[in-house]
């Protein structure tokens, strides 16, 4: 393919879920940013479908042929029958290789299974190299048999450029030191066997629940964001920065009935919220108002979500009702803003110093 990826060149790489909400914030991206990252999607189960389609059929729409990172979830919550045999490890995962082959301009991650062999996983990775894109990616939780397969299927490859090596941290919020080194170990252990490969850190500081970030009684509060934090004392040269969009780090069973409005503007350096316990869908108008009160730089935002709220602060929601709506808003701001704010490279600033 014509298509030319160097994973060295992008600043940022959001990981996101093929759910609704997630997909919604990131097609609502201008052209300009979603042609500045390559987002990772994590395909799983579609409200109310019982196979993979439709999440791939959306996520699809949502890139427009631009390159992205496909990978599987290992949640059960977020599982369908046809991704669990996807994940069958036989001939090197052989279900897993055919299922990508038909997709346009995908990166698939190569997986990785606790009843994985090492051949199988390596002969998956070079499968990947050999045809598309020729391009692949690793995801590494915090698993030393992960680690050390995906560090062997690295340094089998043609050329370690070829390759993005994300290493999850996941929720770091309640762990910062420990997760902390236990990124950094993963790191040294990947460049002990390939000195010069692609690696990038995400992670969530993202809570499931606000109510214990109230700063205003029931209805106003600040998170901090700590996935720069932890990037910072990992350092710019050591890994490429990452995280889950402002997005829980895991997935949960959200049912219906009853729901609190609320509406998260995400800053560089936390996420703002009001919310209205004890009302319908019409406590986002207030909680929309009040945010344009505290922040009235919304009022000019170039960002769908931030349009959305002057929308809601004037009395119109329609379309933007649920909470599932605002999550996409918070995704979508939460990303330009990454895109925006730190838009220099390591390679970049190394240049500005010789």
């Amino acid at each position: 393919m014509s298509i030319s990826i160097d994973f060295n060149s992008k600043n940022y790489y959001p990981a996101l879920r093929s759910r609704p909400a997630e997909i919604l914030g990131y097609k609502n991206l201008k052209d300009s940013v979603k042609d500045k990252i390559i987002p990772t999607f994590t395909l799983g189960a579609w409200p109310r479908h019982q196979d993979l389609k439709e999440g791939l059929n959306n996520t699809l729409a949502a890139v427009g042929g631009r390159p992205f990172i496909l990978d599987l979830s290992k949640e059960p919550l977020h599982q369908t029958d046809d991704l669990q045999k996807l994940l069958d490890p036989n001939d090197g995962f052989s279900l897993w290789k055919e299922f990508t082959a038909n997709i346009e301009n995908v990166i698939p991650v190569v997986q990785i299974t606790s009843s994985s062999k090492m051949a199988q996983v390596i002969r998956q990775a070079r499968a990947f190299e050999s045809r598309g894109l020729g391009k692949l990616a690793f995801r590494l939780p915090f698993n030393p048999q992960i680690i050390s397969f995906a560090s062997a299927a690295l340094a089998s490859l043609d050329s370690a450029d070829n390759a993005l090596v994300i290493v999850d941290a996941g929720y770091i919020r309640d762990s910062m030191a420990s997760s902390l080194i236990a990124s950094v170990n993963t790191i040294n252990e990947i460049r002990d066997g390939v000195e010069e490969a692609t690696i990038a850190v995400i992670s969530s500081s993202f809570p499931s629940s606000v109510t214990s970030f109230l700063t205003g009684g029931p209805s106003t509060g600040v998170i901090g964001i700590l996935e720069r934090d932890l990037h910072e004392q990992i350092g710019a040269d050591a890994a490429i920065y990452g995280d889950y969009g402002s997005i829980h780090a895991k997935v949960y069973v959200t049912g219906g009935g009853r729901y609190t409005p609320r509406i998260d503007y995400p800053s560089p350096e936390d996420w703002c919220f009001e919310r209205r316990p004890d009302t319908t869908s019409e406590g986002y108008i207030d909680a929309a108002q009040a945010l344009l009160d505290k922040i009235p730089s919304i009022a000019k935002e170039d960002t769908w979500g931030a349009e959305m709220i002057r929308k809601a602060a004037a009395g119109s929601i329609d379309g933007m009702k649920t909470p599932s709506s605002w999550i996409a808003a918070r995704v979508n701001m939460h990303i330009e803003r990454q895109v925006n704010v730190y838009p220099a490279t390591f390679a970049d600033d190394f240049e500005d110093l010789i």
